[in-house]
């Protein structure tokens, strides 16, 4: 299997990476950090996937700094409770939050984030990036990616494409692809995953956009059908299946990544340090088996390459919205 091979010299390469940026933080970093516990803020609810992920972290950095790290369930108004409470903390690296592309989206979409996630927020590094499928329903005619786009031309607006929130990550990322495409889908905006779930099994809804982890028993049942990867990379899991940006809509990546952010101001010694024991902790061991089994990649930037993605991400949604000019229903 030829994409198995090039995932391994993925890992290969991440870590040696991890090793240069060990060596290379090593020297400067603040002798006497961590002098207490670290708190990582999680803008999600306990017994997610994001919580299942962070406390893989929370073991590796436990060992790693020989402190405590504690995780500070903060969830709500698609992560700003989580990054507010973020700005507001000390900068002195003992308070840290998960982040998400939900942080760059938001500037787009609203005007009354007590933020500026640029400005307040200091990027530590991206941890991992996780593979997403574009699935339709079982009973939607076609049986490819380019058949599904040419269906979608010939019916504007007829097709279903399910999100679990308004202004999120996924609803923007099918805005992104229609409009790349050409075409015209309707958007169904869920609470959450199951209910979604039941209602694209059903074919009530044509298309969503789903984790790989949690769309692989329902394609093998037969009870869902995968027509792309939605982000740019492979996996060997579905090693028929290509992604979306080969397939005519070039640089289409859905963004479903994990970084960790500081409060602005934390010396960038400590954020050195953090970023290089990010990196330890998301290529131990452990986590390599769970990223191999769940069709995760593991990254591990630096808090420069961190920070050009989150600008770069910020600038394409603020583009994207202002071209396509979407905007939220009030309430959402």
């Amino acid at each position: 299997m030829p994409f198995q091979g090039s995932l391994k010299w993925h890992w290969i390469a991440v870590a040696a990476i991890v090793a240069f940026w060990s060596g290379a933080v090593s020297a400067q970093a603040t002798p006497n950090y961590p002098i207490r516990p670290i708190t990582l803020i999680i803008p999600y609810t306990p017994g997610s996937t994001n919580d299942i992920e962070a406390r893989i972290y929370q073991e590796g950095l436990s060992e790693q700094l020989k402190q405590t790290v504690l995780l500070d369930y903060k969830s709500g108004a698609s992560g700003i409770i989580a990054n507010s409470a973020l700005a507001r903390s000390a900068p002195d690296g003992h308070t840290l939050a998960w982040t998400s592309a939900t942080t760059t989206i938001l500037p787009a979409i609203r005007d009354d984030i007590p933020y500026d996630f640029l400005k307040d927020l200091a990027p530590v590094g991206q941890t991992t990036k996780r593979i997403f499928l574009l699935t339709t329903a079982p009973n939607l005619p076609v049986k490819n990616f380019q058949e599904f786009i040419a269906y979608a031309k010939a019916r504007p607006g007829e097709i279903t494409y399910s999100t679990v929130g308004q202004g999120g990550a996924i609803h923007l990322s099918g805005e992104w692809l229609a409009s790349a495409a050409g075409i015209k889908m309707t958007f169904v905006h869920y609470k959450g995953a199951a209910a979604s779930d039941v209602d694209l099994m059903a074919g009530r809804i044509s298309v969503s956009a789903k984790g790989l982890v949690g769309a692989l028993p329902l394609i093998k049942s037969g009870k869902i059908k995968v027509i792309a990867i939605y982000t740019a990379d492979r996996t060997p899991l579905l090693p028929g299946v290509r992604p979306v940006a080969d397939m005519g809509v070039p640089g289409f990546d859905y963004p479903s990544w994990v970084g960790i952010l500081a409060p602005a101001g934390t010396p960038l010694s400590i954020i050195n340090r953090l970023s290089s024991e990010f990196r330890k902790a998301v290529t131990s061991p452990r986590a390599m088996k769970d990223w191999e089994a769940q069709g995760t990649l593991p990254v591990g930037s630096s808090p420069e390459e961190f920070r050009r993605m989150l600008t770069v991400e910020a600038a394409r949604w603020k583009k994207l919205v202002i071209d396509n000019k979407i905007k939220l229903d009030p309430g959402a």
